[in-house]
């Protein structure tokens, strides 16, 4: 025997599946960038305009943020005992958007570690930190800075120019598109080896 639904249950359903947990958006947007890759499309044709409304579109170009970084971790490679065995730092401004974004990705496996997030909103020592996400106009502590200058291998991700001190990926918003710039000559000298497929999407490569 057929049982029938009513049909504002059924609409009720459809609308609930529609709406996607931040797990699953950042997965969602992981797959879509694999796929730019394979494709060798342009990254930044994902467009944030469709996204989301008007009331939630800072929170989805964090959590869009938050799985660029993701893959970029995946396309590089660090030297020989520049990462732990069992998890990789990922340090962020824990009172941004972009910030929270990160944190809400911990215990994911990447690159056959552990996403572990650590704040850097506090003036918080950045020595544990594997990759650092700055913002521009947010402040930076003395030990970040210092870090910028030095040659550690920490892949550093700004959203300030790419000139800028220690950057190798600059992360930025062009329109309603999300772009990236690469530093290569940086990531040589941090002793971070970047993919190829990944140079051929940035916009722009020094």
């Amino acid at each position: 025997m057929r049982i029938r639904r009513d049909p504002a249950t059924r609409r009720r359903s459809s609308r609930s599946k529609a709406v996607p947990s931040s797990s699953k958006w950042c997965t969602d947007s992981s797959m879509r960038f694999n796929r730019t890759l394979r494709a060798s499309a342009m990254l930044g044709s994902v467009c944030l305009a469709i996204i989301a409304g008007p009331s939630n579109a800072q929170v989805d170009e964090a959590m869009l943020s938050a799985a660029y970084i993701y893959n970029f971790i995946q396309f590089t490679t660090w030297p020989p005992g520049g990462l732990s065995d069992s998890k990789l730092v990922v340090c962020a401004n824990g009172d941004s958007a972009p910030g929270a974004a990160l944190a809400g990705l911990n215990g994911k496996t990447v690159s056959g570690r552990t996403w572990t997030s650590a704040s850097l909103s506090r003036g918080d020592d950045p020595s544990g930190c594997n990759v650092i996400f700055l913002e521009e106009g947010k402040p930076v502590s003395r030990q970040t800075r210092e870090m910028l200058g030095s040659d550690r291998s920490v892949l550093v991700i700004t959203t300030s120019a790419l000139d800028a001190q220690g950057t190798v990926i600059r992360l930025y918003t062009e329109g309603n598109h999300l772009r990236f710039d690469i530093n290569n000559r940086e990531a040589a000298r941090r002793h971070l080896s970047l993919s190829s497929k990944l140079l051929q999407l940035a916009r722009t490569v020094l």
